[in-house]
């Protein structure tokens, strides 16, 4: 177990490796930044690198006894704490009960409390015990999509390593590791996925993604041609796709971005969905380009009103009036 096989997060990684190298990790991390950045990954990987006997050259020897009950997943110097909802008092108070006993097969003790910003404040205030005065043996990790959810005095006592979005060229490479070389299905898992290997590869591997981009870029450019029987279908489409609704709010955006490149470029080599050149070219010849930033504009608040939970049928409403507004030129 090593950190090899890691693409990107550069400087997480060097951090890690230092901490080991020179005998000087931590008694607690933040791990923070968007989910599907690597993370839990990361954080399982210097884990496993904390508990071996006998790590060389940063790599754990996966023959001694903790490797071997860590690949397992036995290894009682480990542990793991989640909840669905919320981390409630009750789960921090089971960990500080096995603070105290020591190590069985390692130098040290490793808890990682993923989604850590889940902590109820009593929770966290709970936590912090530990924190304050944790036994020498003892690494804390919390994964927090959102630093300022975790409490100051939590996030004082804890050293913070920023995971950051992943380039276009590291998420291809992550995609073309795992499914081969397919340039148009890594491209596309990268644009679509914003910079997030994790959606990337679900979305690559999802054939349910391939067939929602076809019906969706099919209805599309139907009901921007004016047709009204597309866009009754349309409706009923978004009725039916309801768990679908961000990833089909992404490819409309992403399609009129490419209308938009299409109007005022005409390079179709700038297209992100180029395999529906020919669709996205037609449309872009009847729409204004204010049209189109206007449109763009309003999937973005769209978006961010779900985020907010907004009432799904006013989501849905708003965009087909967009769609039917009569803005071209």
């Amino acid at each position: 177990m090593d950190f090899s096989g890691i693409i990107g997060q550069k400087r997480v990684v060097e951090s890690l490796q230092r901490s080991l190298a020179e005998n000087r990790v931590g008694h607690a991390y933040i791990f923070t930044g968007p989910a599907g950045m690597g993370k839990k990954t990361i954080a399982r990987i210097y884990a496993g690198l904390l508990l071996c006997e006998n790590p060389k050259h940063g790599s754990s020897c996966r023959k001694c006894t903790a490797c071997l009950l860590d690949e397992n997943g036995t290894n009682p110097d480990f542990h793991r704490i989640t909840g669905d909802n919320s981390i409630g008092v009750d789960l921090i108070r089971e960990m500080q009960e096995d603070v105290i006993i020591k190590p069985v097969y390692s130098k040290r003790k490793v808890y990682i409390i993923e989604d850590a910003g889940k902590m109820t404040e009593q929770a966290q205030n709970c936590l912090l015990k530990t924190l304050e005065e944790p036994p020498s043996y003892v690494v804390v990790i919390l994964l927090a999509d959102n630093y300022e959810m975790l409490l100051e005095t939590i996030r004082s006592r804890a050293q913070r390593l920023n995971f950051t979005r992943y380039t276009s060229e590291e998420v291809i490479k992550a995609v073309t590791a795992k499914y081969g070389d397919n340039p148009e299905l890594s491209r596309l898992a990268a644009e679509y996925s914003d910079g997030n290997i994790g959606k990337a590869l679900e979305l690559a591997g999802s054939s349910e993604f391939k067939q929602l981009r076809e019906k969706v870029c099919e209805l599309l450019a139907g009901a921007l041609e004016g047709n009204a029987k597309i866009l009754m279908d349309f409706s009923a489409f978004l009725e039916e796709n309801r768990e679908n609704i961000e990833i089909i709010l992404e490819i409309i955006q992403l399609y009129f971005r490419d209308m938009l490149v299409a109007y005022e470029t005409g390079n179709e080599n700038m297209l992100i969905n180029s395999d529906k050149k020919d669709m996205i070219i037609n449309n872009a010849r009847i729409y204004s380009s204010s049209r189109i930033l206007s449109t763009i504009d309003t999937i973005w608040e769209l978006k961010r009103a779900l985020r907010q939970n907004a009432n799904y049928q006013l989501v849905v409403d708003n965009l087909l009036i967009k769609l039917q507004e009569d803005n071209r030129w």
